[in-house]
């Protein structure tokens, strides 16, 4: 499942150089199998993905319906938000379904450097907001996009 070196995707030049050196230190390179399992609903979020290639599908289990696929993310994007909340545990189950190359950050590490470094922490917590921002935007393109046209009842 691993890959090369970890690579830091362009949504993180924000980053100053610094930061981005040490971001290096939480982050591995990681290739993901079609099929192979990302993570799995309800268990602790622990990481993040920055993907640079493939594509992940995100599904859950509907009782009546079985699995059901909600969302398919790509190369660009971040897979994983889950440890942002509260609660940080896995609301789907993700699962490559091509080769999928990505960057795995360790978000437990990441966060315990906060008391010692708050400016790095936030920066790259703000950065990666960002990128999940972008990613709220693109859903709510998506069901514009699935409602549109359709009579108001």
């Amino acid at each position: 499942m691993n890959a090369a070196e970890p690579v830091l995707p362009a949504a993180l030049a924000v980053l100053s150089e610094k930061h981005r050196s040490r971001l290096a230190d939480f982050a591995v390179a990681v290739r993901f199998a079609p099929g192979d399992l990302v993570f799995r609903e309800d268990e602790p979020a622990t990481r993040c993905w920055l993907l640079h290639t493939g594509c992940v599908v995100l599904s859950t289990v509907i009782p009546g319906r079985g699995t059901v696929a909600l969302e398919t993310v790509h190369g660009g994007d971040i897979l994983g938000c889950s440890w942002l909340g509260a609660h940080p545990r896995w609301q789907f189950t993700a699962h490559a379904r091509t080769v999928t190359d990505a960057t795995e950050l360790d978000v437990i590490a990441l966060q315990a450097t906060a008391t010692d470094d708050p400016a790095f922490t936030y920066a790259v917590t703000r950065a990666l907001s960002e990128m999940v921002v972008a990613r709220l935007h693109s859903t709510r393109a998506r069901l514009l996009d699935l409602y549109a046209g359709r009579s108001q009842e």
